[in-house]
């Protein structure tokens, strides 16, 4: 009897290790599409709550130190009244830096208006040495390509000046600012709050052993960022140094601080060297600077070929992952995601990662 069923039982091990692997490859494709539509469509929506709550938890050492003290203890003051003014200290320190900031840009504006003859024959002057470049290389009559650009250049503010198309864009514009606005109350708001209920919440929470999972991801999650920021800064550092000894190199004016605003623009999503390398090249050849206009190629050259090597292998070696997965997880975020999938692929990368690792999906 052991012998004749011994072939049923081996039949129906390999059913049931059949129905393991379907089931555990029905689960990795769950929770990968769980995780690219949350990314893509909850991510976005849940933002403020998701800044509010990092925002709790990096003032909460500082108000939980503040709680400690003998003077707080004796007027009864919390961790959540310390969180709650620091978050609002820091809040109008930011709202006040950042109206600094547009008053200087507006006074600059206002500058460009003032000039704007002297800058409008400068323009002209150097459309025409553009103009000229251009047939030496083309054969195309300087004339013609001048006439050429500045009557689009016409038809387009015609374009932006439209009644209908400048309301429009001023709807746009003021929605975009309450949106913004929104956010940002929202993300104070629920700040304070998750301050508040901090303690009940972690009470309730810890009661599941979900949350226990989800927290130990978390922290996984929080390493991985910090090891991707680091990544970051050091690839943006070493791209501004090449900047600046390229533009150094090249004998351009004020190239220290523009050697800085392009390895900084480089960091920036759908940005990059070339937003600036490639024009301003361009720019250089039709006026004749051959050395220069290819100097800047080359440059935007080496750093793109600087950061596309880099980039999969210092992001890998922080975060924990293979650098060929890094690259690919990019590559794909910026095809999901769009502009911002330099930094969502990365994570919903380390996001999977994590789930699969967690809950022994890595396993065939």
């Amino acid at each position: 009897y052991k012998y004749l069923t011994f072939p049923y039982t081996k039949k129906k091990e390999k059913w049931g290790e059949g129905q393991m692997k379907i089931k555990r490859f029905a689960l990795q494709t769950g929770v990968i599409a769980g995780v690219i539509l949350g990314m893509k469509y909850v991510f976005p929506v849940m933002l403020p709550f998701l800044v509010g709550w990092i925002l709790a938890e990096g003032v909460y050492p500082l108000a939980r130190y503040m709680a400690g003290r003998r003077w707080s203890r004796r007027l009864h003051i919390k961790e959540s009244g310390f969180g709650t003014f620091f978050i609002l200290l820091f809040t109008v320190l930011g709202v006040g830096l950042l109206l600094l900031g547009a008053e200087y840009l507006t006074g600059k504006i206002g500058d460009c208006v003032k000039y704007y003859p002297q800058i409008k024959a400068e323009a002209a002057e150097l459309v025409g040495q553009c103009c000229q470049g251009v047939e030496r290389i083309t054969g195309i009559p300087a004339a013609e390509s001048r006439e050429y650009i500045f009557r689009q250049a016409g038809e387009f503010q015609k374009y932006l000046l439209e009644d209908g198309l400048s309301m429009e864009r001023a709807v746009d514009s003021v929605r975009s600012c309450v949106v913004i606005l929104g956010v940002f109350i929202i993300g104070i708001v629920s700040a304070i709050l998750f301050l508040q209920e901090r303690e009940k919440l972690r009470k309730i929470l810890q009661r599941s052993s979900f949350y226990q999972k989800m927290e130990s991801l978390g922290k996984e999650l929080l390493e991985g960022l910090k090891g991707y920021l680091k990544a970051q800064v050091k690839i943006t550092g070493l791209i501004c140094v090449l900047c600046v000894a390229g533009l150094w190199m090249l004998k351009i004016p004020y190239f220290l601080g523009l050697g800085l605003a392009v390895g900084i623009l480089d960091a920036l999503p759908v940005l990059g060297t070339g937003t600036f390398l490639i024009p301003a090249g361009i720019l250089l050849l039709f006026q004749g600077e051959t050395f220069i206009g290819a100097g800047l190629f080359l440059l935007y050259v080496i750093t793109a070929g600087v950061r596309q090597i880099l980039e999969p292998r210092l992001v890998g070696n922080h975060v924990g992952l293979s650098p060929l997965l890094i690259l690919l997880s990019v590559y794909l975020g910026l095809i999901i995601y769009g502009g911002f999938g330099f930094i969502l692929g990365p994570l919903s990368a380390l996001l999977l990662y994590g789930i699969f690792r967690e809950w022994d999906l890595l396993l065939a």
